[in-house]
């Protein structure tokens, strides 16, 4: 897997995969992307309507692990507890990991969180706060199994045009099935075809405004 590392619009970094012709984020902001996607149309959105104290993610496609950092950073000025699972069947080597620039665009202080997730072994929960747990699984979706239920899922594998099993009816009625009842997707993808799988599954789809680049995002819930 060729990967390189780019430049994007608010100073974050992303990368480039060669062999998918495909960058992991945004050009247009890497970071601004993560924020407004799964942070404020995610977490912030489901607080806000479920007042739940305690929440359960579950993030499909970790990637540079930037949507966990950002809910670590956010889970530093709030009371509620958060468990957060992450599947990647692909994870990046310590030695790109290393190169990106997000501890020098978000703070010293979030580093050593940084390393730990990406060098966390697969399927063990840690710790990271007494508000944060972390479980990191390396496999593919389609191998994904769970007695638990989630809140919100992260749907951020890569497009659909690239790889196109990851976003199959067969995957998305598993996330259904795992999701608790008013729970929340939320992805970059808005797709004429994946909008109505989700709705055929029996997703509640909503398209809100997207980030900056994209005129819109889903969020779609489990009613």
């Amino acid at each position: 897997m060729s990967l390189n590392i780019i430049n994007t619009s608010d100073g974050s970094h992303t990368l480039y995969n060669e062999k998918l012709n495909e960058t992991y984020h945004s050009i247009h902001g890497a970071i601004q992307e993560s924020e407004h996607i799964y942070i404020e149309s995610g977490i912030k959105y489901f607080i806000n309507t479920q007042k739940k104290k305690n929440i359960r993610i579950l993030e499909v496609g970790f990637g540079t692990g930037l949507n966990f950092l950002l809910t670590y950073k956010l889970s530093l000025s709030h009371t509620y507890t958060i468990h957060y699972n992450t599947i990647e069947s692909n994870p990046l080597k310590m030695e790109i990991v290393n190169k990106l620039n997000y501890i020098d665009m978000l703070g010293e202080k979030y580093r050593d969180v940084f390393t730990l997730m990406h060098s966390q072994k697969s399927d063990k929960e840690i710790g990271v706060s007494s508000k944060l747990f972390f479980n990191k699984q390396i496999l593919r979706l389609e191998e994904f199994q769970s007695k638990k239920k989630y809140d919100i899922i992260f749907f951020d594998a890569f497009a659909p045009s690239k790889q196109p099993d990851i976003w199959s009816a067969k995957n998305l009625q598993k996330v259904y099935d795992a999701m608790e009842k008013d729970a929340i997707l939320v992805t970059y993808c808005s797709s004429v075809k994946f909008k109505k799988t989700l709705e055929e599954l029996g997703y509640k789809v909503e398209v809100i405004s997207g980030p900056p680049g994209k005129k819109e995002m889903v969020r779609a819930s489990k009613k």
